[in-house]
């Protein structure tokens, strides 16, 4: 559902195609073969549109964290003109692994990608890239994940090649499922 607010009595403001409409394509960048958003980038973009926006870092008896059994956490809330999401983010290293004695920089690092994915979440999931550039980077995903399993023939590369987006994250997603099925066909 959709939530659509009042604002000044007679405008209505959506917040979610509002966000989802900012292209920050020029804006993404690639560290550790991931992709990402640096939290400054879309802290800007939140600001350009929503400047009253209020940002929320979590605290668990005073602190900016969680300790579990399982793992460090960390949450922050964003609220939009009475839209609030929250995301609650595990402290994690470089290549995404749960850190178990994490340092006040590594909390730090935590608490910014929480940031940058809640304000994400309030533009559905991820801010856009290009539809260009979404396709580019899934069809380099799958590459990668066929490469693994040893199935990125040149008969699979030309398939690749015809995919639309929605094919392709189905075919990651089978991938991620059962790496070595005996399907091997795109």
């Amino acid at each position: 559902q959709v939530e659509v607010l009042k604002m000044n009595e007679d405008r209505k403001i959506d917040v979610f195609n509002v966000l989802s409409s900012v292209d920050v394509s020029n804006y993404v960048r690639g560290k550790n073969g991931y992709k990402y958003l640096s939290w400054a980038h879309a802290v800007s973009a939140l600001q350009s549109k929503f400047p009253k926006a209020e940002i929320i870092i979590k605290r668990f008896d005073g602190l900016p964290y969680l300790k579990t059994e399982v793992g460090f956490f960390v949450e922050v809330e964003i609220i939009i003109e009475g839209v609030s999401r929250s995301q609650l983010h595990p402290v994690l290293d470089f290549r995404n692994k749960a850190i178990a004695k994490p340092t006040a920089f590594e909390i730090n690092t935590s608490i910014q990608r929480s940031l940058a994915k809640t304000i994400a979440l309030h533009a559905g999931e991820d801010l856009p890239m290009s539809e260009s550039e979404a396709l580019k980077d899934a069809k380099e995903e799958l590459r990668v994940l066929l490469k693994g399993a040893n199935k990125l023939s040149a008969a699979a590369e030309a398939s690749l090649l015809k995919m639309n987006y929605d094919q392709v994250k189905m075919k990651i997603d089978e991938y991620r499922i059962k790496p070595n099925s005996n399907k091997g066909e795109l």
